[in-house]
């Protein structure tokens, strides 16, 4: 069987993709930038929950499935009812010249459908079977269902630190907590095969939004762990840093600051501000001081801020070297020079919705290219190509289509 990515980077690579939603496909859809065979294989009728979940409510309304779009390029897919014995076989067979399987099963499914990490190192005693979870693999909870929602965002304490929050459509946008946890897993991944190709052995691989929520928030569950003495929250007028704030703009925009280093920033951007008098004062004019006097502090920046439109102030700012950034719109965010300069959101040619951009993964290779990216393959396209590839007969292949 010849694989017509084998050009590519990974292009000797197959991957088995058991799972839906986000966190394990958007680790097997950098394998597959990169030139991965990812072979994704779903269940009849239904397929990836993804295929649809773009319709919860609240989502931007689109005819097309976007969330599966992104997680789900340059992928195959082959569609096999697992619960069948003929549908098992299948998958197995497919499992035996395959170099990884990536699951995000619950474990009890796995269990049950003999997907367990011993049962497919049964078949594959090379493969390197890479796991999600929610709440990891132990412990009471383990097998409890898992979003990002209620996994990374709540348990690592960053909700928090932000809520409450007026305003918002969801506590957070959909998958921003399963993209960084998917990278987590696609390291794993490599680090396996990096192993296999020293030792000639496979293994498990795992990691979970638990893990990843806690490892993303490391630093103030650290300051926990260390004894640390953690401060009360204050309203914005009497917040401990005026660094940490959004500025309202004459024009309603929101600008935020980073003078992390207050030695360098603090009189370049008081004379940004065409304000050098601000840093003379007697209240601001030490760290210190600032400290002591920082409501007064937050009063004199944001009325200074609400004189001028965002585009002034970023232009001042620019100027002089401060650290800012506007608040995005979702509109910017998508059209951002920036990006585009760095590839960071790509050209894509879809069959059904024409010419559009997708966001590329985010890294890149001085010396191996990425496939451009393909529309997401329909539920089932690719079952009686992969089936054949496989050296199923077509009496095989009628019977698992019946099925």
């Amino acid at each position: 069987m010849t694989n017509e990515n084998n050009h590519s980077l990974l292009g000797n690579i197959r991957v088995v993709e058991l799972a839906s939603m986000i966190l394990a496909p958007s680790a097997s859809v950098i394998l597959a930038d990169y030139g991965a065979e990812v072979i994704k294989v779903e269940p009849p009728l239904t397929g990836d929950l993804n295929r649809r979940w773009h319709k919860i409510p609240g989502l931007p309304v689109s005819d097309m499935a976007y969330p599966f779009q992104v997680d789900n390029r340059n992928k195959k897919s082959v569609v096999l009812d697992l619960k069948t014995e003929g549908g098992y076989e299948a998958l197995c067979k497919l499992i035996v010249e395959a170099d990884v399987l990536i699951t995000n099963y619950r474990l009890k499914a796995l269990d049950k459908l003999k997907l367990d990490y011993e049962s497919i190192k049964k078949i594959n005693p090379t493969i390197i079977y890479a796991l999600a979870t929610g709440f990891g693999e132990h412990g009471e909870e383990r097998h409890k269902p898992g979003y990002d929602s209620v996994c990374y965002w709540t348990r690592s304490a960053i909700e928090t630190q932000i809520f409450p929050y007026e305003g918002w459509l969801a506590a957070f946008p959909y998958g921003a907590g399963d993209h960084p946890s998917g990278m987590a897993l696609y390291a794993s991944i490599m680090t396996a095969l990096y192993q296999r190709k020293e030792t000639g052995e496979g293994c498990k691989v795992s990691t979970s939004l638990l893990a990843n929520g806690a490892w993303s928030n490391a630093v103030m569950i650290q300051a926990q762990l260390s004894g640390a003495k953690f401060r009360e929250k204050r309203p914005r007028d009497n917040a401990y840093n005026f660094v940490s704030l959004h500025y309202p703009t004459k024009d309603k925009r929101l600008l935020k600051l980073s003078i992390v280093n207050a030695k360098k920033n603090w009189l370049p951007f008081c004379h940004a501000l065409f304000r050098p008098d601000i840093s003379e004062d007697e209240r601001f004019n030490t760290e210190q001081h600032r400290i002591e006097n920082m409501p007064a502090l937050i009063k004199e920046l944001s009325d200074v801020f609400a004189t001028q439109d965002l585009a002034y102030w970023q232009r001042q700012l620019e100027e002089f070297d401060v650290p800012h950034s506007p608040i995005f719109t979702y509109p910017e965010a998508a059209d951002d020079p920036q990006k585009a300069a760095n590839n960071i959101i790509v050209p894509l040619n879809h069959p059904e919705f024409g010419p559009m951009r997708t966001v590329n993964s985010p890294f890149e290779l001085s010396n191996a290219a990425k496939l451009p990216p393909k529309a997401a393959p329909n539920l089932g396209e690719h079952t009686r190509e992969v089936l054949e590839e496989y050296g199923f007969s077509e009496q095989e292949i009628l019977e698992l289509l019946s099925a």
